[in-house]
């Protein structure tokens, strides 16, 4: 097959309007420890068909004398195959399968490019399909075939297909977290040119890459990881969603992580963060599966945080299964296991449930059923934490819960939000004549709350947190058999097209700061959608619905089982399909 046209070390052709990028060249005599199997169908991949790469085919073998039979050769030419070269291979010397473009006496792996049609990516990578400990990435600097959008390069599965090994997983990264090689923009032009490339990667992509990941690019966010609505957007555009009317608003922080898992049938997962709902509700409103873990399991290095005492990574999958993998990567000492537990107890707060909206209440109703039926001996408590602060709260302390939390988030959060960002704004301040940097104003407003903070405002409201933590602790988790259902939010339409508030002040007691104050895990389970009128498309649409599921600290493992023990008796669907809704119509729950 013929380069169409080429720039730097890479070579980009054309075959019937699928666009691929051939790579660096592989090395020959690099060694590759696998094992072959049968070869499998060129049509079954994601990048390449047969029709395009069978022009010439290189077939390896470990027999000296082996040749190939007048009928299967005959079998080739009729498939459109032009030449056939038989190799063999030292057995410590092998080359691994999958699609190549022959150029200049060299082989190049091939990737087929995709355009970014929802925005989703802020910059796509060269993909590393080979480990190497300490290699660099480099942007891949190539355009969409239509306005405004990116190229994403996507390898072929070929290696793990040929070779029965577990597939590698192709995964985007939240642009929070460093990528050696990369410069980190946290969506803010201003971060961006204060930024330098990042000597190491993140303890979280790190591992994910040592056990095979293969990261494509970083995706959107809102800005300096507060809340961005798509009408707040100044220095970059917000993703698309592509669920409903594919003009909802995508939510935030991970937007750009969630959207692109919702969207794109060739990426397996993508990182995000989640301090105060940064990872739950986009994972709501773009209908895809989250996974947010215990505090002190996960190794944040690498991270830009905001509130570390909040902050923590989170993953997006359309798969269930992809969740535990990808667990076992960030958690290799499993502190927990997968068992499930001999009995359970579901607790429901008042506080949060029911929600307004009847025909949302009715599939998380539906859940919980599911969980009461499914699980191990399980019963539910309905229970409120403001009635359980009056009864049991801490000798001297003010029976309305409210009050004793109030400012507190103010107080704690916000103050660290600020103060996170003082070296960066010192820095910037240096570099251009004392101007200070842009933020779009609501991280402006945000700033200017968390400065009026006193030291000593802070460290008693640090003191108040801890002491409802443990309280909290208490009431919900007296044991690890519990298992908390929340809504995530109010399912409605929110029109990427319109003006959508964000709250300027926010109460400890938001169902968004339950799993954050107690350092706990939680999962966004995909459950059915409802619908509505979109004034887009002037027709029926539908919007997720979710259902969100907190353990008790440190059971990560056994909150994985739990759901996946419920979803598999229940035969609720594990995986959602991209596009504009979560499940096939026959799937509705």
């Amino acid at each position: 097959m013929s380069p169409a046209w080429s720039s730097f070390d890479g070579i980009f052709f054309e075959r019937d309007s699928i666009r691929y990028v051939a790579l660096d060249p592989i090395p020959v005599h690099q060694v590759f420890d696998i094992k072959l199997n049968p070869i499998t169908k060129p049509e079954d991949c994601d990048v390449y068909t047969k029709r395009h790469f069978l022009e010439g085919l290189i077939i390896t073998t470990l027999k000296v004398e082996q040749t190939i039979v007048t009928g299967f050769h005959d079998h080739l030419v009729n498939l459109g195959n032009s030449w056939v070269d038989l190799i063999y291979e030292n057995p410590g010397n092998r080359l691994p399968p999958g699609p190549y473009l022959y150029s200049k006496s060299a082989l190049r792996p091939v990737c087929r490019l995709y355009d970014d049609k929802q925005r989703a990516f802020l910059t796509t990578v060269r993909p590393q399909l080979h480990l190497a400990d300490g290699a660099a990435y480099s942007q891949l600097k190539i355009a969409g075939t239509s306005y405004d959008r990116l190229a994403v390069a996507v390898p072929a599965r070929s290696a793990e297909n040929a070779t029965g090994a577990q597939r590698r997983l192709r995964m985007a990264v939240k642009d929070l977290y460093r990528v050696k090689g990369l410069k980190t923009s946290l969506n803010n032009l201003s971060f961006y040119d204060t930024s330098d490339e990042a000597a190491s990667s993140a303890a979280v992509v790190e591992s994910l890459v040592r056990d095979g990941a293969i990261v494509l690019g970083l995706t959107k966010l809102s800005s300096m990881i507060a809340r961005e609505e798509p009408m707040d957007a100044v220095d970059f555009s917000t993703a698309f969603n592509p669920r409903g009317d594919g003009y909802q608003s995508p939510a935030g922080s991970s937007s750009g992580s969630a959207v692109a898992v919702a969207s794109y049938p060739w990426l397996d997962c993508a990182l995000g963060s989640d301090t105060s709902g940064s990872g739950r509700r986009p994972a709501m409103v773009n209908g895809v599966w989250q996974f947010r873990p215990s505090h002190d399991l996960v190794d944040c290095d690498g991270m830009v945080t905001t509130y570390p005492r909040f902050d923590t990574p989170c993953i997006f999958s359309r798969e269930l299964g992809h969740l535990d993998r990808i667990l076992q990567s960030w958690i290799p000492t499993k502190q927990a296991s997968h068992t499930v537990s001999p009995s359970y107890e579901i607790v429901l707060l008042q506080e949060y449930l029911p929600v307004s909206n009847p025909d949302q209440m009715a599939l998380i109703n539906g859940f919980i059923e599911d969980m009461l039926t499914y699980l191990p001996a399980a019963t539910c408590i309905n229970t409120s934490i403001r009635d359980a602060w009056k009864n049991t709260r801490p000798v001297g302390l003010p029976e309305n819960v409210d009050e004793y939390l109030r400012d507190v988030i103010t107080h704690t959060y916000y103050y660290a939000f600020y103060h996170s960002t003082d070296s960066f704004r010192k820095e910037y301040a240096t570099s251009h004549n004392g101007e200070p940097p842009y933020v779009i104003p609501f991280v402006r407003r945000r700033w200017d709350k968390g400065a009026a903070v006193t030291t000593a405002q802070h460290d008693d409201a640090t003191k108040k947190l801890d002491v409802y933590k443990e309280w909290l602790m208490g009431t919900l988790f007296p044991s690890h058999q519990r298992l908390v259902v929340l809504p995530v939010a109010n399912a409605a339409p929110n029109y990427r097209d319109a003006v959508s508030p964000s709250p300027d002040e926010q109460s400890a007691l938001d169902e968004l700061f339950l799993s954050p104050i107690l350092g706990a895990p939680d999962i966004v389970v995909p459950i059915g959608d409802i619908p509505y009128e979109s004034r887009i498309t002037q027709k029926t649409e539908y919007l997720p619905v979710v259902a969100n599921v907190v353990g008790a600290p440190g059971t990560d493992f056994q909150l994985l089982g739990a759901i996946s023990q419920v979803m598999k008796l229940s035969r609720r669907p594990t995986s959602v399909a991209v596009g504009s809704r979560m499940f096939p119509p026959s799937k509705h729950q």
